[in-house]
């Protein structure tokens, strides 16, 4: 069944069939390069990633197959299997897009803002703001259904987005902008979540997450995007950023 998600990026991208088709995946057009969009994926290779807390990229569990950069990851554990991987580059004002896949239970997210600035962790993933992506009616968490800001398309823990759940095992399409403290996050053409990082809301957010000890949390300059090993297997493709003045 089409949502209004759906036929949106249809519209916007001029597709006569829903997000599922790439058939210029992983490539950018003249119009995108004279605007400033950058390739943070080429379809072929892992360059411009690394391992987080690492020089080398993961020798297990990321892969790239059929144009997609693959997490084939089974361990469930958050970074417990091949590790979350990061941008070789650093990013302050941005607009980020991707598309992304997940089967029925899935778990994953893009960050920003990584820092690296804790000490490697035995488990877990480093702190950042985290674009979420999970099978939002499925995932059961702590032995409960999903509460909003943890639902796909929230600053996890801090902002929920406004949503209906996300249908797995099919493409959809995300945009992160970061234009100074301004944050929007959208889903399939819809812009589902509008924060400033100098509000109230925002403050009170991360005051009330698992991030409340992370000194600085609430204005972090800049940091490297990370792919989030959480243990389900993911698929991305057309990785793209423009970085904004």
């Amino acid at each position: 069944m089409e949502t209004k998600f759906t036929a949106a990026i249809m519209i916007c991208l001029g597709l006569a069939g829903p997000v599922a088709v790439a058939q210029n995946a992983n490539v950018l057009s003249a119009a995108e390069r004279k605007q400033g969009w950058e390739l943070l994926f080429d379809g072929k290779t892992t360059s411009g990633w690394r391992g987080a807390y690492a020089t080398e990229f993961p020798q297990k569990g990321w892969v790239v197959k059929a144009g997609e950069l693959r997490g084939e990851l089974h361990e469930g554990a958050e970074s417990g299997d091949a590790g979350d991987i990061v941008t070789v580059k650093k990013y302050r004002h941005f607009e980020l897009v991707f598309d992304w896949k997940l089967g029925k239970g899935g778990n994953s997210g893009v960050k920003y803002f990584i820092e690296e600035r804790q000490p490697k962790p035995a488990i877990g993933s480093q702190a950042g703001y985290e674009y979420q992506l999970i099978d939002d009616a499925d995932y059961i968490y702590n032995g409960k259904h999903l509460p909003a800001d943890l639902k796909t398309a929230s600053i996890y823990d801090v902002v929920a987005a406004s949503k209906p759940d996300v249908t797995m095992g099919q493409w959809h399409q995300s945009r992160i902008v970061v234009n100074n403290n301004r944050i929007e996050h959208w889903l399939d053409g819809v812009k589902v979540l509008s924060v400033d990082r100098t509000s109230e809301s925002f403050r009170q957010g991360v005051a009330d997450s698992k991030f409340k000890d992370y000194a600085g949390f609430a204005q972090i300059p800049e940091g490297h995007i990370l792919l989030q090993d959480h243990g389900h297997s993911v698929a991305f493709r057309n990785l793209k950023i423009k970085p904004l003045p």
